[in-house]
C-alpha cells in the first residue's frame, strides 16, 4: 500500500508539474503575443489621438504634411518629366525617327544594291524588340529616379518637420500627463532646425550603412542573400522606426543613446510591434502621407508607457 500511495503521490506531483509547465508556456506565449500586438496598436492609437480625439493639434502637424506632399509631388513630376530624356541619352530607341533616318541614310550610301522599299518609318522585328527593351530600360530609370528622390525627400522632410514633430510630441505628452510644455515659437523652431540637420543625417547614415551592404549581399549571394535581406532588413527597419519615433520624448528627458537602445532591448516586443505598425503605414497609399504625425504621437505614448513601467519596476525592486 505504501508503495502504491507513494507512486500515486509521485504521479500527482508529476501531473501538477506538467500542468504548471504547460501553464507557464501558455502564459509566456500569450505574453509574447500581447507584447507584440500591444506595440502594433500604438501607431493607430497615435492616429486616433491626433486626428480624432484632439483635432486642435492640426497647428503642429499641418506644416509637415504640406511639406511632405510638396516633396512627393515634386519627386513624381521630376521623374515623369525626365526619365525618357535620361534613358534616351544613355540608349536611343531603335524605332525612333532619328535612329531610323540614320539607318536609311547608311543603307543608301552603300555601294551594294539596296532595298528601295526601306523608308524612315519602317523597321523590322529586331528594331521592335529593341523598342520594347528600351521601354523597359526607361521604366527602370523612372523607378530609380523615384527611389533616389524619395530618399532625398525623406531626409529633407525629416529635417524640416523635426521641430514641428518635437512640438507635437510635447503637446501629446502635455495632454497625456498634464505637464505644461514650452510655448510654440518660430525662434525655437529655427534654433532646433540646425541641431536636427546633423541628427537626421546621422540616423539616415546609420540606416544606409547597414542596409546598403545587405542589399549588395542579396544580389551577390543567391537564395541566402535575399532571405537575409528580407528578414534582417525588415527587423532592422522596424526597430529603426521604433527608436526614431521615441527620440523626441527621450531627448526632452536627456536620455542617452545607450538608454534608448536599452529600452529597445528590454521591451523588444512592444518596440518591434510599434516599428512594424509604422512600417505598414508607409505602404498604404494616401495613409503614408499622414503617417508621420500618427507615428510621432504613437511613439510618445509608447515611450511614456514603457518608461512608466520601467520606473514602477525599479520602485518595487523587480
Amino acid at each position: 500500500m505504501g508503495i502504491t500511495d507513494d507512486a500515486k503521490a509521485a504521479a500527482g506531483k508529476a501531473a501538477a508539474g506538467s500542468k504548471a509547465a504547460a501553464s507557464a508556456a501558455l502564459s509566456g506565449s500569450k505574453a509574447v503575443a500581447v507584447g507584440y500586438w500591444r506595440g502594433l496598436t500604438y501607431p493607430f492609437k497615435g492616429m486616433k489621438f491626433v486626428y480624432f480625439q484632439h483635432p486642435g493639434l492640426i497647428r503642429f502637424w499641418i506644416f509637415p504634411i504640406l511639406i511632405t506632399a510638396l516633396f512627393l509631388a515634386a519627386v513624381t513630376w521630376i521623374g515623369l518629366a525626365s526619365y525618357e530624356g535620361i534613358a534616351g541619352s544613355i540608349w536611343r530607341d531603335p524605332t525612333s525617327a532619328e535612329v531610323l533616318q540614320k539607318t536609311v541614310h547608311a543603307e543608301r550610301s552603300k555601294d551594294k544594291p539596296r532595298d528601295k522599299r526601306i523608308a524612315p518609318n519602317e523597321h523590322d522585328w529586331i528594331d521592335e524588340a529593341g523598342h520594347w527593351a528600351h521601354a523597359t530600360f526607361a521604366i527602370v530609370i523612372l523607378l530609380t529616379i523615384w527611389a533616389v528622390g524619395l530618399l532625398v525627400a525623406l531626409f529633407l522632410t525629416n529635417v524640416i518637420a523635426a521641430p514641428f514633430n518635437d512640438f507635437l510630441s510635447e503637446e501629446v505628452e502635455r495632454i497625456r500627463t498634464g505637464r505644461p510644455g514650452p510655448p510654440f515659437s518660430l525662434k525655437v523652431i529655427l534654433r532646433d532646425l540646425v541641431r536636427t540637420v546633423g541628427l537626421e543625417a546621422l540616423k539616415l547614415g546609420l540606416y544606409a550603412l547597414v542596409m546598403i551592404p545587405l542589399f549588395i549581399l542579396s544580389n551577390l549571394v543567391p537564395v541566402v542573400g535575399p532571405a537575409i535581406y528580407t528578414i534582417f532588413g525588415f527587423v532592422f527597419t522596424a526597430m529603426y522606426f521604433a527608436i526614431d519615433y521615441i527620440d523626441w520624448p527621450a531627448s526632452r528627458r536627456n536620455r542617452s543613446v545607450t538608454y534608448r537602445f536599452g529600452l529597445a532591448t528590454t521591451h523588444f516586443l512592444p518596440m518591434f510591434g510599434f516599428g512594424t505598425g509604422v512600417w505598414l503605414f508607409l505602404f498604404i497609399p494616401f495613409v503614408n502621407l499622414l503617417f508621420m504625425p500618427a507615428a510621432v504621437a504613437g511613439g510618445t505614448l509608447l515611450f511614456l508607457d514603457l518608461e512608466g513601467e520601467s520606473e514602477a519596476a525599479l520602485a518595487t525592486g523587480a
